[in-house]
């Protein structure tokens, strides 16, 4: 015999399809909840199932689910009402019972007036029914956001600075929602498809992260027109600056940044962790000579192979195996594990080797425990001067 509770979870499992045939305009109810109508065996055992069926229903409860009953005789329960069928018969009793009337409320507000607006959206509601239901009170606000970006779009202003009734963190808290309609609803013209970042791929403009640029030979110093020999310089600033190929050193330690020897024709760049993809931003820097050093374990080398997905030709700087090898004894460091990463690619054999160690050993050799003579050695003999 089904338990009231078996027949909640039967109920909640059909939600879905209820808003998809309310969605369509069809019929759902009444509603045949499938359920084992079979009596225990023991007769003491069956009045209890029974009872308990009977008390959670909407003859009981004024709501909920409905019984139709038959008489039955049997030699072990002898002649007993039993279950016939098991049915919602309307909205209200399958909605209430459930405890999602408010929820659909919400949902079914939300659908009316975004049809109203959007049209063209309708698979995206079929598709996004929870979070519509659960945004419901932003309506208004994602409209008047849509319509505007609409209106104006890539308008190169900061979300707050839009002219409309919102409070500041509106539009970062309703990203999700946002990208799924303007998708749709923004000329394609008007997107960047290959940006993920919400402000970049629609037009915003936005805290911009600011790279530390330390110039480490004058005369590119002289070309950027800068009067500082270090400086922090906004991603977007830094992506329009006109730049021949010169070498780039990209150096995730501030100190290890800071401490580099003068080489020619090079400028150092701070890292950004992983944030790195967003070097793809600089188009100039496809057409230098780049090098990445960073930490040596799991984190340093996974960023490193992602950097590589949008740079191929990156070299890495002291994070080989040779490197760990050398240094391993007196400079490593055991690190708590964590889960396991995403098998790196884009790694050569070395730095490979050294991510196997340090995946397994779970060691970490961090870039500015290197000496510096060993720093040092190896630019001057990658950097050579005339």
């Amino acid at each position: 015999m089904i338990h009231p509770n078996k027949i909640r979870q039967k109920a909640n499992n059909l939600y879905p399809k209820f808003q998809l045939v309310w969605l369509d305009g069809d019929e759902f109810f009444p509603c045949l909840i499938p359920a084992d109508r079979k009596l225990p065996d023991d007769p003491a055992a069956a009045i209890h199932a029974v009872q308990l069926l009977r008390s959670e229903s909407k003859a009981e409860k004024g709501f909920g689910y409905s019984i139709d009953w038959r008489e039955r005789t049997s030699r072990r329960h002898g002649k007993n009402l039993v279950p016939e069928k098991i049915f919602f018969s309307t909205q209200m009793d399958f909605l209430r019972f459930i405890d999602k009337e408010d929820e659909f409320e919400n949902f079914t507000s939300a659908v009316k007036i975004i049809r109203q607006h959007y049209p063209e959206i309708e698979r995206w509601i079929r598709s996004n029914r929870k979070l519509l239901a659960d945004s419901a009170a932003d309506i208004d606000g994602l409209i008047l956001v849509v319509d505007y970006l609409r209106a104006n779009p890539r308008p190169g202003l900061f979300a707050r600075e839009l002219p409309l009734n919102i409070d500041t963190k509106f539009i970062e808290r309703n990203q999700r929602i946002l990208r799924g309609w303007l998708d749709l609803l923004l000329p394609p013209t008007t997107i960047r498809a290959d940006e993920q970042h919400f402000a970049r791929r629609y037009g915003l403009q936005y805290d911009q992260p600011r790279l530390q640029i330390r110039f480490l030979d004058p005369t590119i110093q002289q070309a950027f027109g800068s009067p500082w020999t270090d400086c922090s310089i906004p991603l977007e600033t830094l992506a329009k600056q006109n730049v021949d190929s010169v070498n780039v050193l990209v150096v995730e330690n501030k100190t290890c940044l800071m401490t580099l020897p003068n080489l020619p024709n090079t400028l150092a760049m701070g890292g950004i962790g992983n944030a790195v993809a967003d070097f793809r931003l600089i188009p100039w820097l496809h057409q230098c000579t780049i090098w990445y050093w960073g930490d040596i374990d799991v984190d340093g080398l996974s960023i490193l192979s992602r950097f590589r997905i949008h740079f191929p030709t990156v070299k890495s700087l002291l994070m080989d195996i040779e490197t760990l090898c050398r240094h391993r004894e007196q400079l490593g460091q055991r690190v708590d594990p964590t889960k396991d990463p995403f098998p790196p690619v884009n790694l050569t054999s070395f730095e490979r080797s050294a991510f196997d160690v340090c995946h397994s050993e779970f060691l970490r050799i961090e870039q500015e425990q290197i000496p510096s003579t060993d720093v040092i050695s190896i630019l001057e003999r990658l950097f050579p001067r005339d």
